[in-house]
């Protein structure tokens, strides 16, 4: 009978511990699992919250533009207005500014245009032979009409999520790139058609384990079903949080105490399932799932006829090899037209996980190709890749870890006798900056993702020990639940 008591004791003695560690450790970590859990919802439906704008003026100040940074400018496009005079237009994470060829005048240029800031966020700019001006956005393609004012252009996009990646012309044709597609057309430029690339020369259709698992940990996995399902784990989560601190709060609460109880007893696998999928997105076990690829679940959205879907980047045409030129998150493939068959290019500048921001002729047509690795001076002819300048110093040891000075988001030789070069973080001296500029607003999305992501509390490199402490506490408050 003894035993049986003190056994007994035992037992309580271990709940009543793991009941308080659950309580204090889940009171530390529950305004950030809230957060989590909003900006993943309104992460899954970047379209259903693409007209929702956040100012920068209430954003901690690393949000601010200043000096053209956090992607203000990404390139420009010079050009002759219809009074024959040199303008150039810079486009980025604000849309288009129009200004001189010295970059003393600046005018905002986003008449016609969405007022979603996710519209208006500028992959890039081209200009036809016939002086047909285009901008496409990662939302839509948009051509300048009359009066100044900018006219979306339909494009057949496969799906209704679709993101667009780069614009680029080669003679009379306009090409414009996606995420997994690629759509081109001819003057008047009015119907385009859509054209899905073969496999490249040596592809097993195998998907990096870190892509299959943040598309798990999104639900996106399994298309919209899945992503509504994450949402619902997500409104579970945010149920949890509040009925826990509303008990910690008024004690005589009981009845919200049995339902934070129940509720997390019956949903436990598929909260820690959230919880721990989401904690392996960062450092170590990213690099672990970065560098290792399998074949995709059959019967997911991976599992798909489209050897690049969600993998294409930029595009280019090369004057000297005569050949087309893709970026890609596998790198970058030479192609002899559209139709033929993508050969790997193994001496090719590195490109960060983050995406390429730079792709420019230099002046002996050679290339110019950016990204927060840095930027780099690529001569196919020669075969050689040389870093653009002293401030490029060696790549990074893990993504999003290069030096401020090396983190290229935008380039442009536009100017007269002014060359830009700028950064994520730093932006580029080039030309003042107006003041006007300085809030433009940040859409709700991309806020989204700085919450998601930690950066908003803790930096682009803070953010890394950020998700991986809060990630163990978020685990160990679910699991010290279910043992209380």
């Amino acid at each position: 009978m003894n035993k049986k008591t003190t056994y007994h004791e035992q037992q309580n003695m271990k709940r009543k511990t793991w009941r308080k560690h659950h309580k204090w450790v889940g009171i530390v970590v529950t305004f950030f699992l809230v957060m989590f859990c909003l900006s993943g919802i309104v992460l899954n439906h970047r379209q259903l919250f693409a007209d929702i704008n956040v100012s920068r003026g209430i954003l901690p100040s690393q949000y601010e533009f200043s000096q053209w940074n956090n992607g203000l400018l990404r390139g420009t496009l010079r050009y002759k207005d219809n009074k024959n005079h040199e303008k150039v237009f810079i486009y980025g994470a604000a849309g288009i500014i129009q200004t001189d060829t010295t970059a003393t005048n600046f005018i905002e240029y986003n008449q016609g245009l969405p007022t979603g800031a996710d519209y208006r966020q500028m992959r890039g700019m081209a200009k036809t032979p016939k002086n047909d001006l285009f901008a496409v956005s990662v939302m839509n393609l948009y051509k300048l009409g009359k009066n100044a004012s900018w006219q979306t252009v339909d494009l057949p996009k496969q799906e209704d999520d679709e993101l667009l990646t780069d614009i680029t012309t080669h003679g009379d044709t306009l090409i414009v790139l996606s995420r997994s597609h690629l759509y081109y057309a001819t003057a008047p430029y009015k119907k385009f058609t859509c054209v899905t690339l073969q496999a490249a020369e040596g592809n097993e259709g195998k998907v990096s384990l870190f892509r299959q698992i943040w598309l798990l940990h999104s639900g996106a996995l399994f298309g919209t079903i899945g992503k509504l399902i994450v949402d619902g784990i997500g409104l579970i989560l945010i149920i949890l949080c509040v009925t826990g601190i509303w008990y910690w709060i008024r004690h005589k609460a009981t009845s919200m105490v049995v339902w934070h109880t129940k509720i997390g007893h019956y949903t436990f696998a598929l909260t820690l399932f959230i919880a721990i999928t989401g904690w392996a997105l960062r450092p170590p076990l990213m690099i672990l799932l970065a560098t290792n690829s399998t074949k995709p679940l059959p019967g997911t959205t991976l599992d798909n006829d489209n050897p690049w879907n969600d993998k294409l980047r930029m595009i280019r045409y090369d004057e000297q090899v005569h050949d087309w030129l893709i970026s890609t998150s596998e790198g970058f493939y030479s192609l002899r037209n559209l139709s033929s068959k993508p050969t790997p290019i193994t001496t090719a500048p590195p490109v960060s996980v983050m995406g390429q921001n730079v792709w420019q002729h230099a002046n002996n047509k050679a290339w110019i190709v950016g990204s927060f690795d840095g930027l780099f001076y690529w001569d196919r002819k020669s075969n050689a890749v040389l870093y653009y300048n002293d401030s490029m110093v060696s790549p990074p040891h893990f993504p999003g870890t290069a030096p401020d000075k090396q983190t290229i988001s935008g380039y442009s030789s536009d100017f007269t006798n002014k060359e830009c070069i700028a950064t994520y973080f730093q932006g580029s001296s080039f030309a003042k900056q107006p003041d006007t500029l300085k809030n433009k607003p940040m859409s709700l999305w991309s806020l989204a993702l700085e919450v998601h992501t930690g950066r908003i509390y803790a930096g682009a490199l803070g953010s890394f020990l950020f998700i991986f402490v809060i990630g163990l506490f978020i685990i160990f408050t679910l699991v010290s639940g279910k043992k209380a």
